[in-house]
């Protein structure tokens, strides 16, 4: 069978105990990096004053695009965990002798 690097990466970390630790420290840090972010923007844009109606339109504009991305940020980090339930997912039956 030939592998992809990044599946022969996942399959190192699926022998190594510390493996399960290190993925779940990264799905909790792209968490976490998802709500400080849209922390930090509300915060930055709300103290935003600008002098002209053309620049606060434009400020309203980004304000309305970031608050539907902010929406689906938290797709992200369900098509992390699914990712990772699918990966163990397809280790089962396969014995000690798999991955």
């Amino acid at each position: 069978m030939i592998y992809i690097k990044a599946n022969k990466k996942i399959k190192s970390l699926s022998r190594n105990n510390s493996g399960v630790t290190q993925v779940v420290g990264a799905l909790v840090a792209l968490l976490l990096m998802i709500i400080v972010g849209v922390m930090i923007f509300w915060e930055v844009s709300g103290s935003i004053d600008l002098p002209n109606d053309d620049a606060n339109a434009s400020r309203d504009a980004t304000t309305d695009m970031a608050t539907t991305v902010f929406d689906l940020l938290p797709i992200i980090g369900l098509v992390v965990v699914a990712g990772i339930i699918i990966g163990v997912i397809m280790g089962f039956g396969k014995g000690a002798g798999g991955l």
